[in-house]
């Protein structure tokens, strides 16, 4: 434990747009399941799955993308403190 995590600000700026990016593909596969669902619901269309399994697949991503959000919060705010303390 010896050193920094990141050599520079700039290391963390990129993980911050990594982090936001997993959250964002997350949330935008989430948003197609419940759209899949939703079609397959009222078309009546036979999927060869159950438009539940799309409702409880866009539920799943959605909890996943919590954890890329929180990451790029704890950064965010990790990276305010250090700016502010180098000051």
């Amino acid at each position: 434990m010896s050193g920094k995590p990141y050599k520079g600000w700039e290391e963390v700026k990129k993980d911050i747009k990594k982090w936001h990016d997993i959250n964002l593909g997350c949330i935008f596969f989430a948003a197609l399941c419940l759209i899949g669902g939703v079609a397959a619901e009222t078309l009546d269309v036979d999927l060869s799955i159950a438009p539940i399994s799309f409702y409880l697949l866009a539920i799943f991503l959605a909890v996943i993308s919590v954890a890329p959000h929180i990451e790029k919060a704890a950064l965010k705010s990790w990276y305010g403190i250090e700016s502010e303390r180098k000051k």
